[in-house]
């Protein structure tokens, strides 16, 4: 009995680490259409065309012509860098 509280004790506090760990996110500022991304998750997002991207992270981002980060990849924006482009959506790795 005691070796089944002990496996269910280390199995349920396996589980609430495996929740506590942070989602990934870029480290910095993203800029989108003059509005102010504190570290973005990564993930896609909708914007409106044209799109402005000041990327100040340190994850890459992609601009794609159709929402939901469908379609043609317009532009990829390297950290520290500025791009003006088409786009519907944009992904941040």
């Amino acid at each position: 009995m005691r070796r089944r509280i002990a496996a269910v004790g280390m199995l349920t506090a396996a589980g609430m680490l495996a929740l506590a760990v942070p989602a990934q996110a870029a480290t910095g500022l993203l800029l989108v259409n003059g509005v102010v991304k504190h570290n973005p998750a990564k993930g896609c997002y909708p914007t409106g065309s044209p799109v402005l991207i000041e990327n100040l992270t340190d994850a890459r981002v992609d601009v794609y012509s159709l929402a939901n980060c469908q379609g043609t990849l317009e532009r990829q924006v390297a950290p520290g860098m500025t791009a003006v482009t088409v786009g519907l959506s944009y992904f941040v790795n």
